[in-house]
């Protein structure tokens, strides 16, 4: 049996499987955001790990497992953990989406030039970045920072608690934007810019490395027989990736989950012009000698929970009348085709190619007729224009991305797969396990202990999909209209927004 620990922003999931990608059990729990309009987003590091301490053994009791080969862990990026010697977080978890370090951010770009910046480490200086948070503690928190022994991710800081390392994976260390991939090293200039030494992060290991045994107490907590291996895995991005069978550059995955982000695998380095301005990372895949990169739109599921908190009253209680989730019961009466209606979804600034942290979401093409089944269309086809401008910035990249998997919640519509297939024009295809981080984790996991001989074949192995929604033809040809229109609009309103 393997296990996929997945350590996201707002949650944690513990996935049992056996060696043919059978879902044997799972366990769920939710954490807390701290937030506020500052660009505060905080997260108590304690209260992730005692969630993920429970959803793990709780999954191992329902499931009935008396034996667990190996442990891999899928873990959210660029949050930061301030730890003293024994493990124990000093302030609150810095969350990728903090974003107070956006100061730090321009002080490297003005020490080592932006483009510069790039092409060692394939991340563009940003607040997002794990260094800049570092050193946003050592100016908003000195006291903190020299109390601080190691400065984590949650990808040692979980590691530590399961097995007593401070190991982090290849993927998670180059999301930094202190790893330089061409050394494949930490880069002491950034960390000397930083005010840190390399003995205060953790060590790198690749993905799908044996890192230590699961923690004796836990062991006897689940009953287990024997230790079960605890493994690095990657990125939760990455994860999800491999669990969806990206092994090749020519297919991406596009995932549906607080945010909506397409990746793809590349063959080697590529920090090009269109890289660069597009904002797209470049950093390590969770296969050996491969490189990631990924487009960003940071709504998704969180744009429909607050379509449905502010707008849905009344069609919730229909939903729960009808023993339906309120997403099935919005998909049943979504407006059967589309209109002249949009819904551009930057309400928490835009994502990738413009990467405009100050632009804003807006709604146009409203008419009295206008109802909740047509803006909930409107809400997915506008989500998924903006995947199609990230598929334009790609190819311009000289990324062709030719076939796509969805995962994540978004793809349990039916409804909106189909939208995402005619809107970009590409097959996308349903993998039969829809859990593809906690999967790929686990594949990670079997691959470091011998189950396969690398994560590729237990990809092959493991991946399997269900469906593949074909592009309809008339209904591209209208989406190709439609997307041009929508081309405009961020453009037109950014003019509005700047007085030009």
């Amino acid at each position: 049996m393997l296990i996929g620990l997945d350590i996201g922003t707002t949650g944690v999931k513990a996935v049992v499987f056996d060696d043919c990608a059978t879902v044997l059990s799972s366990a769920y729990e939710e954490y807390a955001i701290v937030s506020a309009s500052d660009g505060k987003a905080e997260q108590d590091a304690l209260d992730v790990w005692k969630r993920s301490r429970m959803v793990l053994l709780r999954a191992i009791a329902s499931g009935g497992v008396k034996s667990v080969e190996a442990i891999g862990l899928s873990v959210q990026g660029d949050a930061i953990i301030c730890i003293d010697r024994h493990g124990n977080p000093l302030r609150p978890t810095l969350l990728g989406m903090d974003y107070r370090s956006a100061p730090s951010a321009l002080a490297f770009a003005d020490a080592f030039g932006e483009r510069n910046l790039y092409e060692r480490t394939g991340m563009r200086s940003h607040a997002m970045n794990s260094i800049t948070k570092i050193r946003y503690v050592r100016e908003a928190y000195p006291e903190v920072f020299e109390k601080t022994y190691k400065f984590v991710t949650y990808a040692e800081f979980i590691a530590m608690k399961l097995c007593g390392e401070c190991v982090l994976d290849a993927t998670m260390a180059s999301r930094t934007m202190a790893f330089d991939l061409h050394t494949q090293q930490w880069d002491e200039q950034l960390l000397d810019f930083a005010g840190i030494s390399k003995s205060q992060l953790g060590t790198i290991q690749e993905s799908g490395t044996v890192i230590g045994q699961l923690s004796s107490d836990i062991v006897r907590e689940a009953g287990l027989q024997g230790r079960p291996l605890v493994c690095t895995g990657g990125h939760d991005q990455c994860c999800a990736a491999l669990g969806a069978g990206v092994v090749e550059p020519s297919l991406g995955v596009v995932s549906t989950g607080t945010a909506e982000v397409i990746s793809t695998c590349l063959p080697a380095i590529l920090t090009n012009d269109g890289m660069f301005d597009s904002c797209f990372p470049c950093y390590r895949h969770v296969l050996r000698n491969t490189y990631f990169t990924f487009s960003l739109n940071h709504v998704g599921g969180i744009l429909l929970r607050w379509f449905k908190d502010t707008f849905c009253a009344k069609e919730i209680q229909q939903a729960q009348r009808m023993g339906l989730g309120i997403y099935q019961y919005l998909d049943s009466i979504m407006a059967p085709s589309p209109q002249e209606l949009f819904i551009l979804p930057h309400f928490n600034g835009s994502g990738t190619p413009y990467c405009d942290m100050d632009a804003t979401g807006a709604i146009l093409g409203l008419s009295l007729s206008t109802g909740i089944p047509e803006l909930y269309r409107a809400l997915l086809e506008s989500q998924t224009y903006e995947l199609a401008l990230n598929l334009e910035a790609f190819a311009k990249s000289g990324i062709s991305i030719q076939t796509l998997s969805a995962v994540g919640g978004g793809a349990k519509s039916s409804e909106w797969v189909q939208i995402k297939a005619n809107i970009l024009n590409r097959p996308v295809r349903v993998p039969v396990c829809s859990e593809s981080a906690s999967l790929g984790a686990a594949i990670l996991a079997g691959s470091a202990v011998g189950v396969w001989k690398d994560a590729r074949e237990g990809a092959d192995h493991m991946v399997g999909f269900h469906k593949e929604y074909e592009p309809q033809s008339d209904m591209t040809r209208l989406y190709g209209d439609l997307l041009a229109h929508y081309k405009e609009i961020y453009p037109a309103l950014r003019k509005l927004r700047e007085g030009k």
